[in-house]
């Protein structure tokens, strides 16, 4: 099968993520091609949500295209999605394999770390400025790229405070098989990743003060903090490239025949 995979300007960094991980999972058994889809029989988008298309071969992505007036827009195949229980296609998030290797945590200040977003300076602002009432021995990393495996066993917590139903980027799931406790926004992607509460825990998005009770007690609570740990580990297999892969290309394949 030759696959073209299309990641076009834009796309979140979900989506730029899963065109990586799919790339270096399907080409062992296919002919994957990065932006070239002249010869593909079928081609995977990679978009933003305001996508803009015209393509000629069958396709899937995961978003439609913005329709155009007075002209026919070709839309995808399947829409596919990490969430379950959609009208879209279900298809499992998937971490590199490298997140899965052990590693030992070293002694620092309590620290807690975060995939920075412009959307959630206010929230994370105000968050930190609560903390610091109680303590002033915490620190808050906020990563501007993807965080390493090493960046996420270098802190006590991982904290996704994302604002919006549609932001996949909090790197939850990398933080879930690194081993380090997560926070996160109870938004419907973050209840799945985090079994609705029983693996990590989840608070309201955009309320700085449940913030700051959530992570003073992930920090300074170990028995809290550590049962969540044990719990996630216990799910962390979901996550392996394995099962998207065969997700994918059972999709693949019906879409072809």
């Amino acid at each position: 099968m030759i696959i073209a995979q299309l990641l076009l300007p834009g796309a979140s960094e979900y989506e730029r993520k899963s065109q990586r991980i799919d790339f270096a999972s399907l080409s062992a058994e296919h002919d994957v091609r990065i932006g070239e889809a002249s010869d593909a029989d079928l081609i995977h988008v990679y978009a933003p949500e305001a996508m803009h298309v015209d393509l000629k071969l069958p396709y899937i992505s995961n978003a439609h295209p913005n329709r155009r007036r007075f002209r026919r827009t070709p839309q995808p195949e399947r829409v596919i999605t990490p969430l379950k229980d959609t009208a879209d296609s279900f298809i499992p998030e998937a971490v590199d394999e490298t997140y899965f290797a052990g590693g030992e945590k070293q002694p620092h200040k309590p620290t807690v770390g975060t995939f920075a977003r412009p959307q959630l300076r206010n929230i994370i602002e105000q968050t930190a400025a609560r903390i610091q009432r109680y303590r002033d021995d915490v620190d808050w990393l906020l990563f501007d790229t993807a965080p390493s495996p090493d960046d996420l066993r270098g802190v006590d917590v991982w904290v996704d405070p994302a604002m919006s139903e549609n932001d996949f980027d909090g790197f939850v799931a990398e933080a879930i098989v690194a081993g380090t406790t997560v926070i996160a926004s109870r938004i419907i992607i973050n209840v799945q990743r985090l079994e609705k509460g029983r693996t990590g825990v989840l608070v309201p998005p955009g309320d700085p003060n449940e913030w700051t009770h959530a992570i003073l007690a992930a920090l300074f609570k170990p028995e809290f903090r550590n049962s969540k740990r044990i719990a996630a580990q216990q799910t962390a297999s979901k996550f392996r490239l394995r099962h998207r892969a065969r997700a994918l290309i059972e999709l693949y394949e019906s879409i072809l025949q």
